[in-house]
């Protein structure tokens, strides 16, 4: 969302919409989808979207690079509080290895603290079009190529028989 505020004027922020989110489109009565321009790891530490539901709730990151060496540092604080909700996480990635350095860097950070809810595959939903890098003509991506889902691990607790 960087520099969106460039080609589409951001709403401002007021008491009544205190992250200056755009609401989208209400998709029907009981969903709305909304941009909201700021770090999750912000609007967490707010607890303005406290509590969620694992059951309802759900993030959804279209290829975010997690993995990527120049996006992978300012995952590394809201990767844990994702978890953290134990609401499943969906993630697209541009291509298999793309997808793949993704699921390394979550294996890597957070190691031991997810449950793997889909395994990593091709996406039937994905886009149709491929993209061509200018620099690198080998570099051929495909908006949402892969998904994959995961969500903070849940313990669940057992009674112990006398």
């Amino acid at each position: 969302m960087t520099n969106r505020d460039d080609e589409f004027p951001l709403p401002p922020r007021t008491a009544t919409n205190p992250f200056g989110a755009i609401v989208e489109d209400r998709v029907w009565s009981a969903m709305k989808i909304s941009t909201i321009v700021d770090y999750y790891h912000t609007l967490h530490k707010t607890g303005h979207f406290y509590p969620y539901d694992p059951y309802f709730d759900c993030f959804v990151m279209f290829h975010p690079g997690l993995g990527h060496p120049a996006s992978s540092h300012e995952w590394a604080e809201t990767v844990p509080l994702l978890l953290e909700t134990k609401a499943p996480i969906i993630v697209t990635g541009y291509t298999q290895h793309d997808m793949e350095r993704d699921i390394a860097w979550v294996n890597k950070t957070c190691h031991g603290e997810f449950d793997m809810l889909m395994e990593p595959g091709e996406n039937i939903f994905r886009s149709l079009r491929w993209d061509l890098n200018d620099l690198a003509p080998q570099d051929i991506s495909c908006g949402n190529w892969g998904v994959w889902a995961f969500r903070g691990k849940r313990y669940e607790a057992t009674r112990k028989e006398e």
